[in-house]
């Protein structure tokens, strides 16, 4: 959030505050007073040393300021201007402010702010101006004290902008008198523009100083008998010694002070034609003398009006602040108001000199540029940066991938003699099943013959040859059987239960004897024989053949390389 102090350095002493902007109003961070040492006036230094005091008592480091600007030589003007072009105003205020005040252009401080429509249809014009001098002397001093001013407002103008805020009729006119230390401030102001400003050498510190060499005391005793008997506290009155000579001095600068501004009012309401306005609102560290009230609402026959500091600081909440009741704030607050509502693209009146304004724009400039550069850089440092740690990253992995690959190729290397085995073995196993290619399992050739050989036929021998080639050009094993059957149908029976054995082909019976038994009748032994087929009686002997084919299932290379673990 941006920090803000707004600074008012006066003849005698310097008011300043410190505020956040950007936000809803809320109550200054601090509010300060302080009395600026005799002849600070012709020793800069010692305002520079009261004001940095007073900013390492509030304990702030902020440095942007808005500077506030009061001074007889400051001149505000309210016109009516046909023309809205910025270059044609600066230049007609320009020459309008030679002719008040009496110092080349070139040495002069104008801006003007576009206001509400006045007395008259053309829009109206705030124009103020002062000399260049007085405010670089201001500036100065608030940097001297470790400040950056960024903004010159004109007192005037604020102390409008704050009195009008407590009217209770919003856009009537009054007169606004402010009457400070060593100046007071006559103005008329409408809505919350003032139209016609004077400024005059006079206020409450003239008073002060008369009594003072009058009476010969020092300037805290004058000033203490000029507050008595500005307030007309009878209980403390008897008891000071002059109070009598103090009453007859503040009694003669009071009608110094009232024939000054009735005389500046009565022109501008006979001048001007501003004869409406019935009321007169007195403010400033010197309203406070009753007596000055009273005679100008006397001479002039306005109402007066005396809203005390802690009712005008109450408009920025900053009341609590104020210990002091007869310390004039009203610019302040005013100042305060502005800072707080200050509008995007409105042109508002800023006596900072343009030299200046320059010298501002080109730091701001080469902060930006810096911090961009910085930005630049940093950027180009975060890039580089994780460039390297990608760099970094991939060096990394391809150090990691060649120290596994150096472990693997090691791991190969001592794999290399399993490998020389596993050759050996499988060139053993292929040897292995080649020479038992031929070499048959009689047990279970044997076991598969006899499950299938019908009950009515037994096997009495069975011989097997070398690998041969049928007639028909089935090769493999040749198989003979000698059989006996209790039939003559025997034979056919065993015809057809060998024949479901696949690996057996060109089966056959090659010759079938029968051995009678007698005649007529069945077959002694009574198997296999159908009962309704008569058959003649006997024993049956019959050979047979056939061809063990080469893919039988049941090679002993088969058998054998299952029973050692390894599939063929």
């Amino acid at each position: 959030m941006e920090k803000l102090i707004l600074l008012e350095i006066g003849a005698f002493s310097i008011k300043a505050c410190e505020i956040e902007v950007g936000r809803r109003a809320r109550p200054p961070l601090w509010l300060a007073h302080r009395v600026l040492p005799d002849g600070a006036g012709e020793h800069p230094e010692r305002v520079v040393e009261t004001l940095r005091g007073l900013l390492h008592d509030a304990g702030t480091r902020t440095k942007a300021t808005r500077l506030i600007v009061t001074d007889p030589d400051l001149v505000v003007r309210s016109l009516n201007v046909p023309s809205s072009d910025r270059n044609e105003l600066e230049m007609t205020f320009g020459f309008a402010m030679t002719e008040v005040l009496p110092l080349p252009l070139d040495e002069l401080v104008v801006d003007y702010e576009t206001a509400t429509k006045g007395r008259s249809a053309n829009p109206n014009v705030i124009m103020a101006g002062a000399p260049k001098a007085m405010i670089a002397k201001a500036i100065d001093v608030a940097e001297r004290s470790g400040l950056r001013v960024d903004w010159v407002d004109v007192g005037p103008l604020a102390a409008a902008r704050a009195v009008s805020a407590l009217s209770r009729t919003e856009g009537d006119g009054y007169y606004l008198v402010v009457v400070g230390a060593t100046t007071t401030t006559i103005e008329v102001v409408v809505g919350d523009q003032p139209q016609l400003v004077r400024s005059i050498r006079m206020g409450g510190e003239l008073i002060t100083q008369e009594i003072a060499r009058r009476l010969e005391v020092a300037y805290e005793a004058a000033e203490g008998l000029k507050r008595v008997v500005a307030l007309r506290v009878p209980e403390e009155s008897d008891q000071l010694d002059g109070f009598v000579t103090a009453d007859g001095i503040v009694a003669d600068g009071v009608r110094s002070i009232v024939q000054e501004v009735a005389s500046s009012i009565d022109y501008f309401a006979i001048q001007r034609g501003y004869t409406d306005i019935d009321r007169l609102v007195l403010v400033g560290g010197s309203s406070a003398v009753e007596q000055l009230g009273v005679e100008l609402g006397d001479k002039l026959q306005l109402k007066v009006e005396r809203p005390g500091p802690r009712q005008v600081l109450r408009l920025i909440e900053a009341d609590s602040f104020v210990e002091d009741s007869t310390s004039n704030w009203v610019e302040m607050t005013g100042a305060v108001m502005r800072a707080r509502t200050h509008e995007k693209g409105a042109k508002l009146v800023n006596l900072l000199p343009a030299r200046v304004r320059a010298r501002r724009q080109r730091r701001r400039q080469f902060a930006f540029l810096g911090a961009l550069g910085a930005v630049l850089v940093g950027a180009g440092a975060l890039l580089t940066l994780q460039r390297y740690q990608q760099l970094h990253q991939a060096q990394e992995a391809q150090a990691s991938l060649g120290t596994q690959l150096g472990v693997l190729t090691g791991q190969m290397s001592r794999y290399a003699p399993y490998g020389t085995l596993a050759e050996g073995v499988a060139t053993a196993r292929a040897t292995l099943a080649q020479q038992l290619k031929s070499s048959i399992d009689f047990p279970q050739l044997l076991a598969q013959i006899a499950g299938a050989t019908p009950s009515d036929s037994w096997l009495t021998s069975l011989s097997i040859q070398a690998p041969t080639t049928s007639t028909g050009g089935t090769s493999g094993l040749a198989v003979s059987f000698s059989l006996e059957g209790c039939s003559q149908l025997a034979p056919a029976h065993w015809l057809s239960s060998m024949s479901r054995l696949d690996f057996l082909a060109n089966l056959w019976v090659s010759s079938s004897t029968l051995t009678p038994s007698g005649s007529g009748g069945s077959s002694s032994c009574g198997v296999g024989v159908p009962s309704a087929e008569m058959v003649e009686a006997g024993m049956t002997t019959y050979q047979g053949s056939a061809v063990i084919s080469n893919d039988f299932a049941q090679y002993r290379s088969t058998s054998y390389l299952r029973q050692l673990g390894v599939s063929s």
